[in-house]
């Protein structure tokens, strides 16, 4: 009767011990791969936060750039605008120097035309003439401004639609705030063997030996 229950007994060992073996593999293959799935979602992580490091330092670096171009932008239109206005006023300057020239020869010729016994009809009409002829320069001198100043206009409308688009062209590269990158997915964890498996295994084991005892046994 020995030999029997030890069979039985050998035969419920070997399976208890297969359960549990099972039971073991399968809870280290799980573990192994949660292990792998956390630590390939924490990689990803920080991948991602360092892109994010790296966007927001370039972006700063573009701001820091687009408001060098603001000035730069803003110096070269006072210098343009400087130049137009120091070009206006040597054109008034010159003009302001023809008309007293003119008005020195107005009264010379007045002056000339008494020193010389001009009078009557002769007189009057030299007098005429100098005048008409006066006349005559103060239009062109008035004409003249009138161009230059329509000029120095159009210069300064110029000078400001250079800067709105170079400021415009600034400000394209940093129109766009940076936007962090997609959040990588938990990872999804596997299950390790059910208990009840285990206990499934065991019992079975137990009936395992039982049978083989029990088909031994003497009758």
């Amino acid at each position: 009767m020995c030999a029997p229950m030890a069979l039985g007994v050998a035969s419920m060992a070997s399976g208890v011990l297969g359960s549990v073996g099972q039971h073991q593999s399968a809870s280290a293959q799980a573990n192994a791969q949660n292990a792998a799935a956390t630590s390939n979602y924490k990689y990803q992580l920080k991948v991602r936060e360092r892109n994010w490091d790296r966007e927001v330092h370039r972006y700063g670096r573009q701001l820091h750039q687009y408001d060098s171009a603001l000035q730069e932008n803003s110096m070269a239109g006072q210098r343009a605008y400087a130049g137009a206005q120091r070009k206006l006023n040597s054109i008034y300057q010159q003009a302001s120097f023809k008309q007293q020239a003119n008005l020195v020869n107005l009264l010379k010729g007045s002056s000339g035309a008494a020193s010389a016994g001009m009078t009557g009809r002769s007189a009057q009409r030299l007098d005429n003439d100098i005048v008409s002829q006066f006349g005559r320069n103060q239009a062109i001198a008035a004409e003249s401004l009138m161009g230059a100043n329509q000029a120095y206009d159009r210069q300064v409308e110029g000078v400001q639609r250079e800067i709105d688009s170079s400021n415009k062209k600034a400000y394209e590269k940093v129109a766009l705030n940076p936007q962090a990158g997609v959040a990588p997915p938990p990872p999804v964890m596997t299950p390790g063997p059910s208990g009840l498996g285990l206990a499934a295994g065991l019992i079975g084991a137990g009936v395992s030996g039982y049978q083989t005892y029990n088909s031994l046994k003497p009758a």
